[in-house]
């Protein structure tokens, strides 16, 4: 029974992570994305420009940096 009433709820704390478009801090302004675009309009909501770093660690995505329009 128990199995029962705690399956609704560990339906609603796993919709409750991150979602899936939203760029996520690394380290040091290093961000991870799921995609390149995801990326690109992340740092263009910012008014910067997406320079990527390469794949995320198990390929969960990509690392990437903003940077200002006048460069660094």
């Amino acid at each position: 029974m128990k199995l029962l009433t705690s399956l609704p709820l560990a339906f609603v704390l796993a919709g409750c992570g991150i979602p899936p478009n939203q760029a996520v801090p690394v380290r040091d302004g290093v961000l991870r994305a799921p995609t390149y675009a995801d990326a690109i309009a992340h740092c263009e909501r910012a008014g910067a420009t997406a320079t990527m770093l390469g794949k995320a660690p198990a390929e969960s995505g990509v690392l990437f940096r903003c940077e200002a329009a006048g460069g660094r």
